[in-house]
């Protein structure tokens, strides 16, 4: 954008960075503060920023005039780390003492480039600036400051964020202080687990017993107004969501004041079907049980259940319009972020439970915040903050269902992700429990047996080898596939025929078997690359021209955000088919998603930006999600998103096999380093409880 014509004169805009523009296009000489300006322009990219974040720092700093041109350049790139270590979901940044040294060399590596040889002088700058107290204008050095940037030592934080923190740790430790409800007493809730326990769920004839941790967490929901309930996949966290509603419902609790609810749509349909089925699988359901079942609670995603408006950005409710609901159960709780957190917690009625769900080990949220995991850690804490009450609120499953006996897949995929777990980077080598690798070496895309969790390297010509067979094999599929993808379904006013959706079934059923991940959207590894590579190899075998190369029958595809009136949510995953409408004209090329028993047809244009396609996706997209087989590109060189955590959470995708593709030296690095996030919510919560 050009600052510098008449409109902007007649228009009496003078800002900091007019004047740097002015400056670098009138061909005059730039002062160091210009030329610093004009680096970090260059870098802010390193760090996920763009050129627009150092026009804003820019600004800021201007508004401290009495510094000279070296202070200045240091407080810019202050602001930039500060807004550096938001995106990558810190609430808090160490900018001074030891405990600073190594992540903000990093931060400054990235922003100065040429290997960061100006970092030592900035962060001296910087430390000296903050230990002065210089910047008052925008730097605060208490809670109470109304600034835009907080200094408390040893962290920089954004005011918004630090009262987001702060108020959440004061409503979560409201709900630990809090007595219990009268309905709630020690004999009432050991009655209601009996009853549910006398009436369990049947699947294959068998009864589906809790094991003794699963009955501590539901007895945990039962007793305490803030539960924490951690395990990895396969631990049985659905069926403790079942029992916890229906010892609920025996306390006391009317099945329209239970509120089912998850971060994304995806996560809330998937609860919301996964209880209905434990419900309707009890064999000798008691007056409680029944009341549950007529109900059909339906999960919902957190913005809908606290009416989150696009328009207006804010909430229908909060603390002072709080949610009707006595007890709200949260699945998926590694996504959630601190401020959608603070937001729920806010919402509650006085004497309202809160139980949430979730995997401490996965991928933290997308935005800032490490919520579940700090909850955890909290819980999980010991030392003079550490608080008795909070850490007998909390569970964590460790037994595993799916994993099968000694050698199984699914026990291969539990011990490679064990291995993550405890960074072990020689995952390639001997030296497990029973001395085997962790992961299997293969030597060629040939040898790759879809069992358990191996490895091949990324050698040249060995991915687009492998992306070949998977489209064969996993992607296309059998002949009888094939034929299904490329028939004609009607859709009726009532949905489709039972004909249609039985064949309709198949294809769903075979496309959510597998699934390529990827750390990262872009690069050559990145998920558009791959989505783009599988759909003109498509195409090329169909022989159609690269001009005319819309989505193609039989595509996975996925939505990419809620979208309330087509009840599409993000993350829904759909597939294209030839569909005509019952007395509406010829077939064309349609979305076809699940619905309820049925499914549901959209016209590929309608929808076009608000899906794509998804043979690959990235880890954090699939979290929620669980396939037959996965498969993970790593990506080729080093970068920072590639973590121990988002190893685990790629791993744990998959139910029987997993392969990953890529350079063995990746994977050690990734292994070794862990996703930091610096974050105050634990620190806060137990000092808060400690009072």
């Amino acid at each position: 954008m050009d600052l510098t014509g008449e409109k902007y004169d007649l228009l009496g805009i003078d800002t900091a960075w007019r004047r740097f523009e002015i400056a670098r296009t009138s061909g005059a000489a730039l002062s160091v503060f210009e030329r610093g300006l004009r680096d970090l322009e260059a870098g802010a990219d390193a760090v996920n920023l763009t050129a627009d974040s150092v026009h804003v720092a820019a600004e800021l700093a201007a508004l401290e005039p009495d510094l000279d041109d070296r202070q200045r350049i240091a407080l810019v790139v202050l602001i930039l780390v500060s807004l550096a270590a938001l995106e990558e979901g810190s609430t808090r940044f160490p900018a001074v003492g030891e405990e600073s040294t190594e992540p903000m060399r990093r931060m400054l590596h990235g922003l100065l480039g040429d290997g960061g040889g100006e970092a030592d002088g900035i962060a001296s700058e910087i430390a000296l600036l903050l230990k002065s107290g210089g910047a008052a204008r925008i730097i605060g050095r208490s809670e109470e400051d109304y600034r835009p940037l907080l200094f408390l030592d040893p962290h920089i934080c954004h005011q918004k964020i630090l009262h987001a923190e702060r108020g959440l740790a004061r409503r979560l430790a409201e709900l630990v202080r809090a007595e219990r409800g009268a309905a709630a007493g020690d004999s009432a809730i050991e009655s209601a687990l009996a009853d549910a326990i006398a009436r369990p769920a049947v699947s294959d004839g068998k009864p589906l017993e809790l094991t003794p941790e699963q009955l501590r967490a539901v007895e945990a929901a039962a007793r305490a107004r803030l539960a924490i309930i951690s395990g990895g996949p396969g631990t049985g966290k659905t069926s403790i969501v079942v029992a916890i509603v229906r010892v609920l419902a025996r306390l006391g609790v009317a099945a329209g004041e239970i509120v089912l609810t998850a971060p994304t749509g995806k996560a809330a349909h998937r609860m919301s079907r996964c209880v209905f089925d434990g419900l309707s699988q009890v064999a000798s359901r008691a007056a409680p049980d029944e009341a549950l079942f007529a109900h059909r609670i339906e999960a919902s995603t957190i913005h809908r259940l606290l009416g989150y408006s696009p328009e207006s950005g804010r909430f229908l409710h909060h603390r002072n319009n709080p949610l009707a609901a006595s007890a709200v159960i949260v699945d998926e709780g590694s996504m959630l972020d601190l401020a959608l957190m603070e937001r729920l917690a806010g919402a509650l009625r006085p004497d309202a439970r809160l139980v949430i769900l979730g995997d401490a080990d996965q991928l933290p949220s997308v935005s800032a915040g490490a919520v579940f995991r700090d909850l955890v850690a909290s819980c999980e804490a010991s030392g003079p903050d550490h608080n008795a009450s909070l850490s007998a609120n909390c569970v964590r499953l460790s037994h595993n269902f799916r994993t099968g006996g000694a050698g199984t897949s699914g026990a291969a995929i539990r011990s490679a992700a064990d291995a993550i777990n405890a960074q072990r980077t020689g995952l390639l080598e001997a030296g497990g429990a029973d001395g085997a690798p962790a992961i299997i070496r293969r030597g060629s895309v040939d040898e790759i047996q879809f069992q358990g969790v191996e490895f091949i390297a990324a050698a040249p010509g060995t991915v687009g080898k492998f992306l070949g067979r998977w489209l064969r094999e996993r992607a296309i599929g059998s002949p009888e596939i094939e034929a299904l993808s490329n028939g004609k379904y009607v859709e009726r006013e009532n949905g489709f025929d039972d004909d249609d959706c039985a064949r309709l079934r198949r294809i769903f059923a075979h496309l959510s078997g597998s699934r390529i991940l990827c750390a990262t959207r872009m690069f050559e590894t990145g998920a558009e690359r791959i989505n783009e590579w599988m759909h003109d190899q498509r195409a090329a075998q169909l022989e159609i021209a690269p001009g005319r190369r819309g989505y193609l029958l039989g595509e996975p595809v996925i939505v990419l955000r809620n979208d309330y009136e087509r009840g599409l949510f993000n993350g829904d995953q759909g597939v294209i088919l030839s569909v005509e409408r019952a007395g509406r004209g010829a077939a064309s090329p349609m979305a076809v998603f699940a619905r309820g028993d049925n499914f549901i047809a959209f016209a590929s244009d309608m929808l076009r930006d608000r899906i794509e396609l998804c043979y690959a996706m990235t880890v954090h997209k699939a979290q929620g999600s669980e396939f037959d087989s996965v498969a993970m590109l790593l990506p080729r060189r080093s970068l920072s998103i590639l973590t121990r955590e988002i190893l685990y959470t790629a791993v744990t995708r998959g139910r029987q096999s997993v392969v990953l593709i890529g350079d063995a030296e990746r994977l050690a690095e990734g292994v070794a380093r862990k996703a930091e996030r610096y974050c105050g919510l634990a620190e806060r919560l137990n000092a808060e409880l400690a009072r």
